[in-house]
């Protein structure tokens, strides 16, 4: 009996629903495998975010089958009516649906053993293949085997159809394999961006911390997608120090380490202050650079008179050039690590101080607020992993002046903004504001009425722009000191790293010159104006921070508190181009480039470059903080 002829375009249609169904049924069959071996490790996540996790891991999962398998299908649509063509790509197929299982499998199995994606540690595992082979052909058989086996079956099945199957070609193929090819190519480019506009990033890991844990975190993300984002920000770093078991000497007298496996991780067992119930709010200027206090004191009026009544930490530097690298900083207390990708490619996938949790923990309403675009830098997917119970973006605040296009933000409506949120909580807050209005180019003018410079060069242009700036500052601090909570609130105010100007003046001190910032704590009701001398970077931020709250919940930091008086006045900032700078006792600096060789360098050179590969192994196998 002779089979009923098929269109053939509806015959492809019907392949590409039926492998893109199994390969999202694997990835969820893969997570549920996941949670069921690994179940003492997930045990804390609450069922509603276990439902959570399945319904967001389908982000991560369409993600994986539009970047590895739709390219194939849409090529797979191309105007061919043979039969082989269909028939071979029914095959690959299958063997990409094997693959990837054998993948899935491994993973679980890895999981259920070290609590970890065998995505992230593949590089450093995959100098053991036969060890893994030995495992999937010997210990786990009973995996390996049956997915082989369906696979045979599988393209045995497939040869046999394609070789009976009657098939039709309708009028017009070409033109409309090419519109299914266009339809199917925008909907892998949709699923692999995970979004539905073009600015922004692609999906990352950072969006696995929608829940506010690193085990929903976990159980959302899969093996392959922490599989090629390893591999996509895979870097080469050659370790000095590899078998160094030497503790590393960070807790101060107040703070215990409570496991010699996490170095990084303490708890405090004293305070340098009584918290009575203060309320704390962190502003990061974008590129709020030292120029200003230099050169052009009297153009930011409203600064000035904060730093005249805050305690001003003189020696104090940012730990990067770019507000990604600043961020992390201030927010993880982790500076820049070589070898490692930055937190929104990869690095947020593991685990480290969520710094609005230890505020949520003592009942704090938190706030983070942003006057640019919410992805920027991921800035919406950064909060939620930090536990903020609000973020709010440029998107959110209600612009009242008129400025030319410009897609970062405006300050003086985000400051207004963060007031305006402010006075709506009941108790204590911790509230942090990260401004954007000082971002490059500086060319154009957001606000003609602070316009004094006519623009010659780089400079004017960035110092009409902060005008600006200490002018939205200034009212917000002229409204917020008739407040009630004022007199009771710290705030903190920093930039998140030196200005990129192009004529610039060189200085012969390269520290200061890309590093060099300042720290303001304002609180006039609290604190009497000061200025203070210890070395410190943003990396200092988190565990000042929770020294004040006077929380003792265990937190990982690469800094220290700026008011223990043990702090070590050593430190250390880590360049991208491998410069070391080292922060000397004396408040002067030294710097040197990492080579091949560090025989030659000075005992105090090695235990920077310790420092920083004790970090690098730290994150890189998840031991930086207890889960």
């Amino acid at each position: 009996m002779k089979s009923t002829p098929r269109n053939i375009l509806v015959l492809k249609l019907v392949v590409i629903l039926l492998f893109v169904g199994l390969f999202l049924l694997l990835l969820t069959g893969a997570r549920l495998s996941g949670l069921l071996a690994a179940s003492n490790y997930f045990a804390p996540v609450p069922s509603k975010h276990v439902w959570l996790s399945f319904l967001f891991g389908l982000r991560f999962d369409f993600y994986v089958v539009s970047l590895f398998v739709m390219p194939w299908m849409v090529l797979f649509l191309l105007p061919f009516s043979n039969k082989n063509w269909m028939k071979g790509f029914g095959v690959w197929f299958c063997l990409l649906f094997v693959v990837m299982g054998l993948f899935l499998a491994a993973d679980v199995i890895f999981f259920s053993i070290f609590n970890n994606h065998i995505g992230v540690e593949f590089f450093t595992a995959f100098t053991h293949a036969d060890l893994f082979a030995q495992m999937a052909f010997q210990t786990y058989w009973y995996v390996t085997y049956p997915l082989l086996i369906g696979l045979g079956l599988a393209v045995w099945g497939i040869c046999r159809f394609f070789g009976k199957v009657s098939i039709t070609v309708p009028t017009k193929f070409v033109q409309k394999s090419i519109v299914l090819m266009l339809i199917l190519a925008a909907v892998a480019f949709l699923g692999i961006r995970s979004r539905f506009i073009l600015h922004g990033k692609a999906l990352s890991i950072m969006e696995s911390q929608a829940l506010g844990s690193q085990q929903s975190a976990d159980l959302i993300l899969n093996g392959v997608f922490t599989f090629y984002h390893a591999a996509r920000t895979q870097q080469h770093r050659r370790l000095f120090f590899e078998g160094d078991t030497a503790p590393i000497q960070i807790a101060t007298r107040a703070e215990r380490v409570p496991d010699p496996q996490y170095p990084f991780e303490r708890e405090r067992t004293s305070f340098n202050f009584e918290n009575k119930g203060y309320n704390f709010v962190l502003i990061v200027l974008e590129s709020f650079d030292p120029l200003l206090l230099e050169n052009y004191p009297q153009d930011i009026p409203n600064f000035q008179k904060l730093k005249a009544g805050s305690v001003y930490f003189k020696n104090f530097y940012s730990s990067g050039q770019r507000s990604l690298l600043g961020r992390t900083s201030i927010y993880f207390s982790i500076p820049y690590v070589w070898g490692l990708p930055t937190f929104t490619q990869g690095l947020g996938g593991k685990n480290m101080s969520r710094l609005a949790n230890y505020f949520n923990h003592k009942d704090y309403t938190t706030i983070d607020v942003m006057t640019a675009r919410a992805t920027a830098d991921k800035a919406n997917e950064m909060a939620g992993y930090m536990g903020f119970d609000q973020f709010w973006a440029k998107e959110d605040i209600p612009v009242t002046r008129k400025y030319p296009a410009f897609n970062k933000g405006f300050d003086w409506e985000g400051f207004e903004f963060l007031l305006e949120k402010i006075n709506g909580v009941k108790g204590n807050f911790f509230a942090t504001l990260y401004t954007s209005s000082a971002h490059a180019p500086y060319n154009l003018v957001l606000a003609e009425e602070y316009k004094k410079y006519p623009g010659e060069n780089e400079e004017q242009d960035f110092v009409n722009r902060n005008i600006y700036v200490d002018a939205s500052m200034g009212n917000f601090f002229e409204k917020a000191q008739k407040e009630p909570w004022f007199k009771n609130t710290i705030f903190f105010i920093l930039p998140d790293h030196r200005a990129a100007l192009t004529n610039r003046p060189q200085m012969a001190d390269k520290t200061k010159q890309n590093f060099g910032s300042y720290l303001l704590m304002y609180a006039p009701a609290l604190f009497a104006p000061k200025t203070v001398e210890t070395n410190a970077t943003q990396e200092d931020l988190l565990p000042t921070l929770l020294d004040m709250l006077n929380s003792n919940e265990r937190f990982a930091s690469a800094g220290q508190s700026l008011f223990d008086k043990d702090r070590n006045p050593v430190k250390y900032i880590y360049a991208e181009n491998k410069d070391i700078h080292i922060l000397q006792a004396d408040h002067t600096t030294h710097s040197f480039n990492l080579q091949d060789d560090i025989s030659s360098l000075s005992d105090q050179e090695k235990e920077a470059v310790r420092f920083n590969e004790k970090i690098y192994k730290g994150l890189k196998d998840n031991i930086f903080k207890s889960k």
